[in-house]
């Protein structure tokens, strides 16, 4: 069994190929990050000259077991990471090694913890897909159907036995989750009073892609200043999701991105975009071929994404998340979407868990997120 770090074009050709093949085989989930595995490899991405970043992949007798990419972010001391990370199946030796291959990369950096399914920052994906939710007797066919889905863009689809194999090491975890909600109409509603008093209070702005360097280095300060306290983040640069925006917004509309401000001053934002993965077809790795076709057919996609939305400490307790998800349900509706998904929330958070229940039908995915000690 040998570990094989990724130094030319051939091995850059087999780690991606390995992962394409996983997919097509399962032909279940969308692969989200097969472009930005490109983009790491041709190293086009400023996020690649500000985190270190060396692709794995562990070799048997009958060719590549596993593999991922390890990262070191110095902005998060605390944690080496395995990102990426796919595996065949019954390759429980190999997926030991490629972990204690990490571990090794911990120790050279003096970090205490390795984390497996943080992929070098929050905002490029957090966790392994643990489960569907089985739904209950006595579930709607909404639901039903809802539960049948290929992962939503952006959210890791990856088969059970990853989860075993980190499960038998012995690996500490920490569970996020999602919310689905199957239909818009009347949702909001009983929130109708408490929401106009609070849009009264607050001006809400959309970003406007003419201005990507100013929008952008708002939508990073909030992240910064929203979710310094989040386990996992560290202080996004400033190209980094300029960068991040301007290739979104070639296909994301305006209100995708709204903003709140109270007397001129950055309150709190919120982010959604269309579900693109139902341009695809579960196995396939999503590119730009799909959001070509989808220009070409004008296809309607029905679910909406909430990818993140924050608000500011000083302005927290003033129902501004209700008016967030207000601003969003419209543009989503304006858009023809008629469901949505939340992206995840940690399962500690409970304001936020609270927060999805309340304004969701059901609880949808679990995620889990697993950490291990670098020396042990």
């Amino acid at each position: 069994m040998q570990v094989i770090v990724v130094e030319n074009k051939k091995q850059q050709k087999e780690f991606l190929e390995f992962r394409r093949n996983i997919y097509l085989s399962a032909a279940k989930y969308v692969d989200n990050n097969y472009f930005m595995l490109q983009e790491i490899f041709g190293r086009k991405l400023h996020f690649v000259k500000t985190v270190e970043l060396e692709a794995v992949y562990v070799r048997d007798e009958e060719g590549i077991a596993c593999e991922g990419v390890i990262a070191y972010a110095k902005e998060l001391p605390g944690y080496i990471q395995l990102c990426f990370f796919e595996a065949l199946p019954d390759k429980s030796e190999a997926v030991a090694l490629l972990v204690e291959t990490a571990k090794e990369y911990g120790r050279k950096h003096n970090c205490p913890r390795l984390v497996i399914g943080l992929c070098g920052h929050l905002n490029y994906g957090l966790g392994l897909l643990d489960a569907h939710k089985l739904p209950s007797a006595d579930a709607s066919d909404e639901e039903r159907q809802a539960y049948e889905r290929t992962n939503s863009f952006s959210s890791p689809g990856n088969p059970a036995y990853y989860n075993d194999y980190f499960k038998e090491l012995g690996c500490d975890e920490n569970r996020l989750k999602t919310y689905f909600t199957y239909s818009f109409e009347g949702k909001l509603e009983r929130f109708a009073g408490p929401i106009r008093k609070i849009n009264s209070c607050f001006e809400f702005k959309k970003y406007d892609r003419r201005n990507n360097k100013y929008w952008a280095k708002l939508y990073t300060d909030l992240n910064n200043l929203c979710f310094e306290d989040h386990k996992y983040y560290y202080h996004r640069d400033y190209i980094d999701d300029a960068e991040m925006l301007k290739e979104l917004f070639l296909f994301m509309k305006e209100d995708s991105l709204i903003f709140a401000f109270m007397n001129g001053e950055p309150a709190g934002f919120i982010m959604w975009y269309p579900d693109f993965n139902e341009l695809a077809e579960p196995g396939e790795a999503f590119g730009g071929k799909h959001f070509f076709k989808n220009l070409v057919d004008n296809k309607k996609i029905r679910t909406a994404k909430v990818m993140e939305y924050g608000v500011v400490k000083k302005y927290r307790g003033l129902g501004l998340p209700l008016a967030l998800i207000e601003q969003f349900r419209q543009a989503a509706e304006e858009h023809g979407c008629v469901n949505a998904e939340t992206s995840w929330v940690l399962e500690d958070n409970k304001n936020s868990t609270s927060f999805c229940e309340t304004v969701s039908d059901f609880d949808y995915k679990s995620y889990v997120v697993y950490e291990l000690p670098v020396n042990g």
